[in-house]
This record gives C-alpha cells, structure tokens and sequence, in this order.
C-alpha cells in the first residue's frame, strides 16, 4: 500500500506521469550548468524515456535519469551512454565534465545530518544584555517563516543601532530549527564568495586544492538550493547587487540580510525590517545592567539621553564603567562634555546621532591611552585602513616588538574598540571616524603610508604570482587610504610621493587581476598628485603617468594610452636616455600599441631596435629581452610572415623554460603565442593541443578569471571552431563572455569581442556565409598588452 500511496500523485486518468525534475541553478555552478546541458540534449531529441534509452545504451535507466539531476557528477560512461541515445557527440561534453571532475575529485561524502545540526559560525555569541528589543525579536521571527515569494528578511537601520545583535539573539534562541547556521560578512563581493567558499570547505573538508573560491561558493550555493531547513546570515550588505544570486538560490531555507541601508528589500524578495534607536528607558536599563550602578540612576538617565539611545554607544559606556570602577557615572559625563574642540568637529558627520558615539569613543580611548599608549598608537594607523581583516603582521611593524603590538592589540580588545581574530583584528567604522575626526596634522597618515609600503611583497605585482594572497590581503586596505586621502585639500610633498609609488604598485596588481577600473582611479590618483608636486619632468611622474598609459589601454581606451605612452617615451628619451631600461621598457610599450593598432611597420621598426638595445643592455636572456623577441615575433604574425613567427615563438618558449620556469606567467604567455602560431601556419591539432595546456596551466597558476587565462580560453574556442568543433566552440564561447561580463563589464573591448565570436560563430554553424571561420576572433595577433614591465 505504501508504494501505491507514492505512486497515485504521478497517475492521472491510468497514465502514469513523468515526476517533475528539480529546478536547476545553471548560471550559479558549473554542476548545474553541465547537467542543463544533458536536459536540453534530452528534449532536444524529443525527450525519449529513460527506459528506452536504457535498452538502447544498456546503462540503468536511474542512472540516466540521475545524471541530469545536478546532484552528483554522472561517470563519463554514463555521459557518453545518455548523450549518444540524444544522437549528439560525447566528445562535445568532454571538456566541461572533465572540469567538473577535476573540481570534485578528492572531496568526501556529505555531512551526516547530526554534523550538520551542529554546524555554525556565528562570529560570537549574543550579548548577555539584551533589552528593548522583544518586539523587534518577534517580528524577524514572524518574517522568518514561509511566506509567499519571499526568502528571509532584511533587517536595517543606523550604523550601530544593533542589527547584528539581533541576529544573533535571533540566532541563539531558534538553534534548533535549523540545521546549518552559516555567518557571512557581506559588505563586498569578495567577502561574500570568501565566506560562501568556507562553508563548502567545511561541509567538503577535501575540496580541491585546484577549485576557486569562486568555484567553491558556487558549490555552497547550489548546496543551499538543493536543502532545506538551513539559516544564512548574510552581515553589512552593502549593495543589494552583491547578495542578488546568493538569494536566488535561497529557495529552501531562509535568510537574514542586515544593512545600513534602506532600500526596495521588497524586490530582493526579503521582508524589510527596520531597527531604530532603543526607547530611554530601556537605554537607562542597559547602562545598569551592564554597569550595575543602580544607586546612580538619575546621572545614568542622562547619560543615555547623552548618547542617544544608540545601543552600540550604551554598550561601550556601560563597559567603560565597569572596567573603571572608581569614575561615577557624573564623571563619565563630564568627560564627555569635556572634550576638545575635535569633538565639536565630529558634529559634521552625516548623521547627528554618530555625534554621541563619538564622544564616547573619545573619551575611552583616551583612558585606553594611559593603560598602553601603543594601544592608541595603533588604533589611530587602523583609522585609515579598511575596518575588516587588518593583518596583525602590519601593525606589528608600528611598535618595533611584536610582543608589545600584541599586547596593545589586548588592551583595545578589552575596550571593545577592535575584534581579534587570529592574524587579523577590525575596528568600527564609526571608531575610525572619530578617530580621524581628533587627529592633526599628517603624521598618522604618513604611518599608514610608510607600513603599507614596508608590508608590500617582493617581485613584480602582475607577474609574481606567489605574491598575489598577501597582495589581496592589503589592497582593501590600500584602496581604503587612497579614498581618505583623496579627499584632503592638501598633504606634505613626501607623503604624496610616497603614497603615489604605493597606490601605483597597488595598481599593477589590480591591473594584472582585471580590476581595470580600481586600477586607473589609483593610476590617476597618483599621476595627478605627482605632477602636481614634481612637475611633468620628473622621473617619478614620468612613471606614474606610464602606468597610467598601461591603465588606460587594460580599460580599453586605447587612443588616450596611445597618446600617452608615447608622450612618456619621449619624457623619458630626454631625461635617462635612450638605451636605459626604463626607456627600453616604455618603447616596448609603444611599439605593442603600434601593433594592436594596425601599424605594423612601425612596431615592427620600434620592436626591432628595442630587442638589439635589450640584447646590448641587458643581455640576450634577460626577461625583457626575452619580452622583446616575444613581441618581435608577434609584428612577424601580425604581417603574415607566420613561418618566422612560429620559429621565434618556439626559440622564446624554449629561452623562458630555461631561464624563468614553466610555471612563469611569461612562460605561459610564450606557450599560448605558440599555439596562435600554430594556427596561423595550419597546425590546427597542435594548436588545440598547445591551447589545451596553457589553458589549464593558467587556470592553475593565474585563476580561472584571470583575464590571461579567459584570453587563452577565448582563443581555444576560436582553435576549436577551426578544426569543427562547433560545439564545444560554441560553450566556450559562452564561458567566457559569462566572464568577462562579470570582471571587465558589458563595455569593455574584451566583452564585446567575446559576444561578436559567439554571434559570428553561431552564425556561421547555421549556415550564414558572412560568418566565415578565420576572421578577428580567430586571426588575431593572439596577445594582450604585455604586462607593465618595469618601473
């Protein structure tokens, strides 16, 4: 009787029904993508049984119908098994089953369901004092659950008002209604996939080595698509844009998004919920709860209406009184009122009830500073980096004693002024606010400058790729100094000089990542400052403003690069002279544009004499004269001399394994040159073959959207459409429009040739004889800008 009673849903008037599939999240991870993939191929031949496809292959029909469900990678004989009796061609599946693979190769079974109702996050537990807020806590409960469309609520309102607290009170007291609870800082992308990426590492300890975070908070979120009954908190949502496909797929559990902003949450599909300042007297009562000073009420009651009833500020003050047993609450007050005149100034905040908490914050630091002045010492260099993730190894060049810096870092944990979390502490926002709003003149600026500086990694930003973690834990901060002090009418002349080499540095990491548009704010930051002080005929300006050129050719504005390399060249030609490497290094860059450009004659020229004066300066092996021969060999292809190109692309290839390594990004450049020469000459297989290896070499040393590695994957599709591999073409294509769109936008030049060699490849697959294989997505010269080399 029960398997009847399983079966009657799917049986209408004696027809047995098809049961629904499940919904698929294709644009969410790759699993999903490769499983649509299988589904249209299906419906496509018409949607044949599964059943009948199983006599016909002689695979097991649940296997078949389970490769399709985007729950587990399917065996490539199944694929090859489902595809054929679709009457498409495996080899078509291959690639994109093949990186599914190698991105779930080595991971274990799932989580029981015991480890994953222990499974949590919370970044700490709820506050022990928790008051005025009932009505709050009901209605968050009351939106939580399943209603409608929507998928969780949005809970928001003043910065420090407590909606993180309520979160986690919400938290505490619903632990058993889900099972896993995960805590995700929000505020940027980066932060986001970063922690979608540690939840599908903690529920898949062995997630490959060789999957992104990318890869692995795609994983996470088709996790959360497929199960119920789970809680994602997603903390500081900055942008509703960031957080819109992780709420997509939000369709079976539920979420808590907490915002300073107050926006159409409503469209997001998420209960708006917003949180004001506590009622007074519920104020008075946290200050006595926290401070027990109950024989002090009346002083208490003004010194909530002091602070505004703003509970971040009611914490901090009813700490202050704890830890200072001796100041009355009077006292504290006083103090308060008592402040000097860079208080009054942070009266200019946007929101006058930030005010209050800045009094407060002032007068605990300066009780901070009679407990350990390097505590201040630091808090006043942090006021002028990001809030979040502060490398502690930075700080800890501050005190000269890493065991002080550590202890200090104590000291303003105790206050409640900083969060430690292993290597890493965060300060508020609103804290560095007042901080800065007390400092005069330029001295902790100047700090924040010279610790950056001496925290920088070694080696080239775009090229050293063993650099780039480190880079990406103090860019943030980086790009946080450069907008403070992007808005100060005026600096010292050194300070500028060296915050310029610090942003232009910055920028040629992010340059190299395809953050083309961080990149030129700081590439023009620090051009514009410098010529402002040095003047254009500096060498220093000279170079920020060939960086700039470098900056905006990556962005696609190739006649202002133009314009200006050319223009640095020259600078450069009359101050160091025409054969020192920095002018060598600006010529290469020069006769690069020329080329892209279309004027082959005179990058072929410019190309030439910069690899003799290389060879005569540098040496025949050294790595830009090897750029040079590269490039050379480029002009060669570029006027159809192919023969001579490949020779030179195989004699570099060959130089750079000797001379940087296999896994040199150069090295890969030169073995992705190869393939395009390849391709010019005919040797299709052994392009698609040559294509095939730089492809995964960078996407295991670069990433897979490193704009080298979707170049290489854009070019491959092209390789495969050659040899008639439309399909395969056709999904590459596709892969890296997906991309490109999302690192470099819709506009950008890369973008669009990516959606002109889909169309124009579609075209040609359906008959459309403009759409001739071998035009400019195929036949180009098979190079980006080289890197900016060089200073």
């Amino acid at each position: 009787m029960l398997v009847l009673a399983l079966v009657v849903p799917y049986v209408q008037q004696g027809a047995v029904m098809p049961r629904p599939e499940r919904p698929l999240y294709p644009d969410l991870d790759p699993l999903h993508a490769f499983a649509q993939r299988l589904r249209d191929a299906r419906r496509e031949a018409g949607n044949p049984k599964y059943d009948a496809m199983a006599r016909q292959t002689g695979r097991s029909s649940t296997a078949l119908s389970e490769a399709a469900g985007g729950d587990h990678l399917p065996t490539w004989e199944t694929v090859v098994a489902y595809v054929s009796s679709c009457r498409q061609d495996p080899n078509a599946y291959r690639l994109e089953w093949e990186r599914n693979r190698d991105l779930r190769d080595g991971t274990t079974a799932p989580p029981r369901s015991s480890e994953l109702a222990r499974l949590s996050n919370l970044p700490r537990r709820p506050a022990g004092v928790f008051l005025g807020r009932s009505r709050a806590l009901d209605a968050l409960h009351r939106l939580l659950e399943p209603s409608g469309q929507r998928v969780g609520a949005a809970v928001y309102g003043l910065g420090g008002v407590g909606k993180t607290e309520l979160a986690l009170q919400y938290v505490e007291r619903n632990r058993s209604r889900y099972a896993p609870l995960w805590w995700v800082t929000a505020d940027t992308e980066e932060n986001l996939t970063k922690g979608l990426a540690e939840f599908a590492r903690t529920v898949q300890p062995d997630w490959p080595a060789s999957g992104s975070a990318a890869d692995a908070a795609a994983w996470a979120l088709r996790w959360f698509a497929s199960h119920d009954d789970w809680l994602l908190v997603l903390d500081n949502v900055t942008e509703p844009g960031t957080v819109a496909a992780t709420l997509a797929a939000a369709v079976r559990g539920r979420v808590i998004v907490t915002s300073r902003r107050e926006l159409d949450w409503d469209a997001l599909a998420l209960a708006p919920l917003r949180l004001d300042v506590l009622r007074r007297e519920d104020s008075v009562n946290v200050i006595l709860e926290r401070s027990t000073r109950h024989g002090e009420r009346a002083e208490i009651e003004q010194l909530a209406a002091d602070l505004a009833d703003l509970p971040l500020a009611l914490t901090h003050a009813g700490a202050y009184l704890v830890e200072r047993g001796h100041v009355t609450a009077a006292e504290y007050q006083r103090r308060l009122a008592e402040q000097p005149t860079a208080v009054l100034g942070v009266r200019a905040l946007a929101h006058p009830a930030d005010a209050p908490v800045a009094r407060t914050w002032l007068v605990t630091i300066e009780a901070m500073r009679a407990d350990d002045p390097l505590s201040v010492a630091l808090l006043d260099v942090m006021a002028y980096f990001a809030p979040e993730a502060v490398p502690v190894e930075v700080l800890s060049r501050a005190g000269g004693d890493a065991v002080a810096v550590d202890d200090a870092l104590a000291v303003a944990a105790s206050y409640s002024l900083i969060a430690r979390s292993g290597p890493e502490v965060s300060v508020h926002r609103l804290v560095q606010t007042v901080i800065r709003a007390h400092h005069t003149g330029s001295g902790h600026r100047a700090a924040a400058v010279d610790l950056l500086l001496a925290a920088l990694p070694t080696g080239d930003p775009e090229s050293s790729v063993k650099s780039w973690p480190r880079w990406g834990r103090l860019v943030p901060h980086i790009e946080a100094l450069a907008g403070l002090l992007r808005m100060l009418p005026s600096l010292p002349d050194d300070l500028v000089v060296r915050a310029a080499e610090l942003f232009g540095l910055c920028a040629l990491y992010q340059r190299g990542q395809g953050r083309y548009s961080s990149a030129l704010a700081l590439l023009r930051q620090a051009a514009d400052a410098l010529n402002r002080i040095l003047g254009p005929e500096r060498p220093d300006t000279v170079t920020a403003m060939y960086r700039l050129a470098g900056g905006l050719w990556s962005a696609g504005r190739y006649a202002e690069a133009m314009q200006l390399g050319e223009s640095t060249w020259h600078a450069r030609r009359r101050l160091l002279g025409p054969d020192h490497p920095d002018t060598l290094a600006n010529a290469s860059y020069v006769a690069l544009g020329y080329r892209e450009t279309g004027r082959y004659e005179e990058a072929l020229t410019l190309t030439a004499s910069t690899l003799a004066a290389r060879e005569r300066v540098l040496g025949a092996d050294h790595p830009e004269t090897l750029q040079s021969r590269n490039n050379l060999a480029g002009c060669y292809r570029a006027l159809g001399k192919h023969d001579d190109a490949l020779a030179l692309y195989e004699s570099t290839l060959g130089s750079r394994l000797l001379v940087l390594g296999p896994t040199h990004p150069d090295t890969l450049q030169s073995q992705h040159n190869l393939a395009g020469g390849y391709l010019a000459v005919g040797r299709s297989e052994d392009a698609v073959t040559c294509y095939e290896a730089t492809l995964a070499s960078r996407r295991s040393i670069l990433g897979s959207e490193h704009p080298d590695t979707l170049h290489t994957q854009h070019l491959l599709a092209g390789a495969y459409e050659k040899i008639g591999r439309t399909a395969d073409a056709d999904t590459m294509y596709q892969a890296t429009l997906r991309s490109r769109r999302r690192l470099l936008g819709p506009a950008h030049p890369d973008t669009r040739r990516s959606e002109a060699a889909l169309a124009q490849a579609r075209g040609a697959a359906a008959g459309d004889p403009t759409s001739a294989i071998g035009n400019d997505h195929v036949q180009e010269p098979g190079h980006r800008p080289e890197p900016l080399r060089g200073p």
